[in-house]
């Protein structure tokens, strides 16, 4: 039986994927949604949180057939036994406006019924270079123990590398097909899901054209990523079919 750890893109249909994870395995799943319950704020463990644990034998993944969180892909190579990888990629600049939306709601519970003022967010350094500026080479590039939602610069250098880790990465689905890319996992995998959820979903943005052109300015390598995972998956579809 393959072992997978499912790197929890924030903002890509993660939360439907987990969602179909737990409806169809459960207990076979680390965290449950009970052992996620017992975490402040119900977050996941960080990643040195999670293999200090399982170091002191606190967290036992021998029964477990799915890994879930807000990880680097890089993460499986400091996990005791074999584990594959699964991630779903987004188009960057929904992915960024998906990411503001969800922020915003966060802010203020009447915040659900408005659309947030983007560029309010855009101003805001620290929140763009946490969870906006090419968010998703960082989980691609960043070492197994590093937070992905902590600032971390992008050069070409460090995108060649998230390219070539992409490509190595045994599964990376796309939001944008959410889909086909659930029905070539199975493939994959060998796994079986139910009807397909959509869990999580935002409003909404209202951005205007300037606001989408300095979205487009924060992700230049993410927008280069998305391309590569798209001929990637373009290529297991056609040879799936």
């Amino acid at each position: 039986m393959d072992r997978w750890l499912f790197v929890h893109v924030m903002k890509t249909a993660g939360t439907s994927f987990r969602s179909m994870l737990e409806e169809s395995f459960d207990a076979e799943i680390y965290p449950t949604r009970a052992e996620l319950a017992q975490h402040p704020r119900r977050w996941y463990p960080t990643a040195p949180e999670l293999l200090a644990r399982i170091a002191r034998g606190e967290v036992d993944l021998a029964t477990r057939r799915f890994l879930c969180g807000h990880y680097s892909a890089d993460l499986a190579r400091s996990l005791p036994g074999s584990w594959r990888t699964v991630t779903f990629l987004r188009d960057p600049v929904r992915r960024s406006l998906s990411m503001i939306a969800h922020r915003h709601r966060k802010a203020g519970r009447l915040n659900r019924f408005l659309r947030p003022n983007v560029s309010t967010y855009l101003d805001r350094e620290d929140f763009v270079e946490r969870q906006i500026r090419d968010y998703q080479t960082k989980v691609f590039v960043l070492g197994p123990e590093a937070n992905v939602n902590a600032a971390h610069p992008i050069d070409a250098a460090a995108f060649e590398r998230a390219k070539a880790r992409l490509l190595e990465v045994d599964f990376v689905g796309l939001t944008e097909q959410f889909a086909e890319s659930i029905r070539l996992f199975e493939a994959i995998s060998g796994v079986r899901f139910g009807p397909l959820p959509h869990r999580n979903k935002s409003p909404g943005h209202g951005a205007t054209e300037a606001e989408l052109a300095r979205v487009r300015a924060l992700v230049p390598h993410d927008l280069a990523l998305y391309e590569v995972a798209r001929e990637k998956l373009r290529a297991q579809l056609a040879a799936a079919a």
